[in-house]
């Protein structure tokens, strides 16, 4: 029997949504049990409330620390050193929870979707074969403050010669995976029939706008610039920001713009659409790239989005945008002056439908049919 931890940190949905997707495949298999922990839940609000206000709290409210914690650990090896034994130090306010869930669990495998969460665990737990899962377009060197032994990565992050010498310097055995995503984004569903079940008009192209699951971003400085591009149909998903909903139904745009609260049909969505305006969230640009859909990026924050914004742009899948160039940018995209930046032939290099598959084939042991780099 399999019994295989799930660690997560919900610095945003993405890492949580991956350990997500990830357990519910492992569950499938026989002989394996999976549970999915957030370690971000366990830390007492009163110890750190700036961790407790998470990914976008903290950005909000406390952006030196968020600053610190990544883009300064990327750049400095001291500031590596710090941060880690700072997030060590963290692990201690929560051991004695992580220790009753380890005994309890007693898990034969530790699978991790943020660098953080190993560096939290008790040494004594060391012994355990983990995997960790790089869930951004961007290896942090803070995945080796506590090397996993294997180490999942997106596809063409690094070049092979890259990958084979950060293998060497590490000992940590490196799989191209790509990011997993949910099966529907990689189900087959036209354009048409996804239009039909969302009630929008077959003629006229569609574009999606998100912020995420909290509705961030500039969402209704957006939708003041598309009021007068009445041949194109808009729908911009505000999450689970009720307040952003509510003003923006209040306004009772023309039927061209469609607002809409949190939705668990993205996948369909995506499949209707012909354009997706976005944040560069590590998994949601990952479902874009299944749907294989183009991207205009706005507000990328400091560190990963950043990087995933730049990783999109030299794969010509994306351009960023703003609310003061999006309508001239969209006008620019449907009239195929635009064309030449979004090269269709990449989505095929960067897609990885097998990816949730070779990373519980790598849980589970079963190296022959994952290739190893």
């Amino acid at each position: 029997m399999e019994r295989v931890l799930l660690l997560s940190m919900g610095f945003g949905t993405g890492h949580n949504m991956v350990a997500r997707t990830l357990e519910k495949k492992l569950l499938s298999k026989p002989d394996v049990e999976a549970k999915t922990l957030d370690l971000l839940q366990l830390i007492p609000s009163k110890f750190h409330p700036v961790l407790q206000s998470g990914y976008q709290g903290m950005l909000t409210k406390f952006p030196f620390f968020y600053h610190y914690l990544y883009d300064w650990t990327y750049q400095s090896k001291l500031f590596r050193y710090v941060s880690s034994e700072v997030i060590e130090k963290i692990g201690w306010t929560i051991r004695k929870k992580i220790i009753q869930i380890l005994e309890k669990i007693e898990p034969t495998k530790i699978i991790s979707t943020h660098p953080f969460a190993l560096l939290m665990l008790p040494p004594k737990w060391d012994n355990i074969p983990s995997i960790g899962v790089v869930t951004d377009y961007e290896l942090h060197p803070i995945w080796f403050g506590r090397e996993p032994d294997t180490l999942c990565v997106p596809k063409l992050l690094l070049s092979c010669d890259k990958l084979e010498r950060l293998k060497w310097q590490t000992g940590v055995q490196i799989v191209e995976t790509g990011i997993p995503v949910d099966e529907r984004y990689y189900s087959k569903l036209s354009r048409e029939d996804a239009r039909c079940q969302l009630s929008l008009d077959l003629k006229r192209p569609v574009v999606l706008v998100m912020g995420g699951g909290m509705g961030l971003g500039p969402l209704e400085q957006f939708v003041d610039e598309f009021i007068p591009l009445v041949n194109i149909q808009f729908v911009v998903l505000t999450g689970k920001n009720n307040n952003l909903y509510e003003r923006l139904q209040s306004r009772s745009y023309e039927e061209h713009i469609r607002i809409e609260p949190y939705r668990s049909d993205i996948p369909v969505w995506m499949s209707a659409a012909d354009l997706l305006v976005t944040k560069p969230g590590g998994v949601t640009i990952s479902e874009a790239i299944a749907k294989q859909l183009p991207m205009f990026l706005f507000e990328a924050f400091p560190g990963q989005e950043q990087a995933n914004q730049k990783y999109l742009i030299h794969h010509h899948l994306a351009i960023e945008t703003t609310p003061e160039t999006i309508r001239e940018q969209i006008e620019a995209f449907f009239s195929f002056k635009l064309k030449n930046h979004f090269l269709s032939q990449h989505y095929g290099q960067l897609m990885s439908p097998d990816a949730v598959d070779r990373i519980v084939e790598v849980v589970l042991n079963e190296p022959s049919k994952v290739q190893m780099l």
